[in-house]
């Protein structure tokens, strides 16, 4: 340089500098929180993150198959259930309300949701080593056989793992009954294209820097991967070429008919989404013959 001060575009030097200053502050801060993770005592080494208003019917069954993945805590945020998480979880006693850490979170939010998984990545950040981010009618499964945290230990060194759902549907089932989920819907739908693509995200709260609802955003020098490595770019919430061949998500979304209306009622947590009666036909194209009329439709989505 001779000294001029220039406007405008810089000389390519300096912006190799630059990129070459970055990168090797990337690299440093990697390596700052790879020694702060293998210096931690975490109390806990799989979490589960989840937000429910009005679903513990659902939530022993959910708690009880984590328990037995290996998943040793859960944070469960209560957005406002006319009947307390909080008393339903100590109903249960023993083992589940040892493991089970309910969070008030019936105040105002600007997005429910997202705010509490980032008030949990927070809260988890340096207490458990992982943390997964799912909703009630979803059961994290490890396809061959070992435990969630025997899985994970292959992937400490991403921000987060990508498993991808399988979506169940109705079994033509118009009305609730008290079996479980699991016995009660069995078969996949492959009726919602979009969804075969879908997946939900277990993280490093360490190296994690933002929480949306699916995915989110890792920490530089830190990436988000599907359980083959491929890297997915940030805040995205589906693959274009998924794999479910050692992890995945059941997803039992509509359940039957009348639960389906139950969900709508219950609205959305998430300002930007909002659930439509036609998505139960989505999932399940067989069963055109439950549909209601459409005064009774747009009375439920006045719901979302």
């Amino acid at each position: 340089m001779d000294g001029r001060f220039i406007i405008g575009k810089a000389p390519h030097a300096l912006s190799e500098e630059a990129e070459r200053a970055r990168r090797i502050s990337v690299t440093e801060r990697r390596k700052r929180l790879k020694r702060e993770a293998a210096n931690t005592r975490f109390r806990y080494y799989c979490s589960l993150c989840l937000i429910i208003r009005d679903e513990s019917e659902y939530l022993e069954e959910w708690l009880k198959w984590h328990i037995a993945q290996g998943v040793e805590h859960f944070y469960i945020y209560d957005h406002g259930s006319r009947q307390p998480v909080s008393g339903f979880v100590r109903s249960l006693g023993g083992e589940i309300a040892e493991r089970t850490e309910v969070i008030d979170w019936s105040g105002s939010h600007k997005d429910a949701q997202p705010d509490a998984y980032n008030d949990c990545l927070r809260r988890a950040r340096g207490v458990s080593r992982w943390v997964g981010f799912i909703d009630a009618d979803e059961h994290v499964r490890v396809k061959d056989g070992r435990s969630l945290p025997e899985f994970l230990e292959d992937y400490e060194e991403y921000a987060g793992l990508f498993a991808i759902w399988v979506t169940y549907g109705a079994d033509g089932r118009v009305k609730k009954s008290d079996e479980p989920l699991r016995e009660r819907f069995t078969k996949v739908s492959h009726g919602d294209t979009w969804a075969e693509n879908v997946g939900k995200l277990i993280a490093q709260p360490l190296y994690m820097a933002e929480m949306v609802i699916h995915n989110g955003r890792a920490e530089e020098g830190f990436e988000v991967v599907d359980e083959h490595r491929r890297r997915l770019k940030e805040y995205i919430l589906t693959m274009e070429k998924p794999t479910r061949d050692y992890i995945c998500v059941d997803h039992y979304y509509t359940k039957s008919h009348e639960e389906w209306i139950a969900k709508l009622k219950r609205g959305s947590s998430h300002v930007k989404f909002s659930r439509r009666y036609n998505d139960f036909f989505m999932v399940n194209p067989d069963m055109e013959y439950c549909r209601e009329n459409i005064d009774i439709l747009q009375a439920y989505e006045k719901f979302d």
